[in-house]
């Protein structure tokens, strides 16, 4: 079995809530996955002008997400924690609204959920805000909640 799990973006604190739910593996769509990551360039970073420092409860002035939420899967042997937890990652949001060197901040359990969050992460897609004509780029720290 292999667990699929869904963010979900908390309405008033802005933070990730991700839940999970058990699946059959899909061969066909790994090994389609595989292919197109391994076909893949990384891309780099590119910015109008220098990032500005802007807090979780700012980042909707600069940067949304373009789907409220996302799923994504683990390989069967990630183990996850039996308990909830978070995780603050610190991460930059370029002029294409890409995320560049996500960091992480702190974590509890410590480093249990780590990498479960970078890959949540790495599948958040931001756009512009109406007001951010310019496509200012921004670090934020972000807040990744887990629950049992």
């Amino acid at each position: 079995m292999q667990r699929l799990l869904y963010c979900v973006v908390h309405p008033l604190t802005g933070s990730y809530i991700l839940q999970g739910v058990y699946m059959k593996k899909l061969s066909i769509l790994s090994l389609s996955f595989l292919i197109l990551c391994g076909c893949a360039s990384k891309q780099e970073v590119y910015l109008t002008q220098s990032p500005i420092k802007v807090e979780q409860h700012d980042l909707g002035d600069y940067w949304v997400q373009s789907s409220e939420d996302f799923r994504f899967s683990l390989k069967s042997n990630i183990k996850v924690p039996k308990t909830g937890g978070y995780v603050l990652i610190n991460y930059l949001i370029d002029s294409n609204g890409e995320i560049f060197n996500p960091t992480i901040v702190e974590s509890s359990p410590k480093g249990e959920w780590d990498l479960i969050a970078l890959k949540a992460l790495s599948k958040v897609e931001y756009v512009p805000s109406e007001s951010n004509s310019l496509n200012i780029p921004v670090y934020v720290t972000t807040e990744i909640k887990f629950s049992e």
